[in-house]
């Protein structure tokens, strides 16, 4: 398993622990874990998750897990989300 798929399994394990995964909690703990060489700052300053991380937790979660652009966390599909995006209000 790579680092990026041993991050994203942990980024699993955390939103399956407390439903749901907030960005900057998890980057932050990303950092703390598994260095700084997986995270950076964008452009608004917030620290982020290296996209490679974010493809193969996006393969882990499937359907099942959308990400909530206004929250800036990963939460569970509900019914009212529309199928086949990943990104929601």
């Amino acid at each position: 398993m790579t680092s990026t798929e041993k991050i994203a399994q942990w980024m699993l394990d955390e939103f399956n622990k407390h439903g749901r995964l907030t960005q900057s909690i998890a980057a932050h703990r990303i950092r703390v874990l598994f260095g700084d060489s997986h995270v950076y700052r964008n452009k608004n300053r917030n620290w982020a998750i290296q996209k490679p991380i974010l493809d193969d937790f996006r393969r882990l979660t499937g359907n099942g897990v959308v990400w909530s652009r206004s929250n800036q966390s990963w939460r569970s599909r509900r019914p009212t989300d529309p199928l086949g995006t990943r990104m929601v209000k």
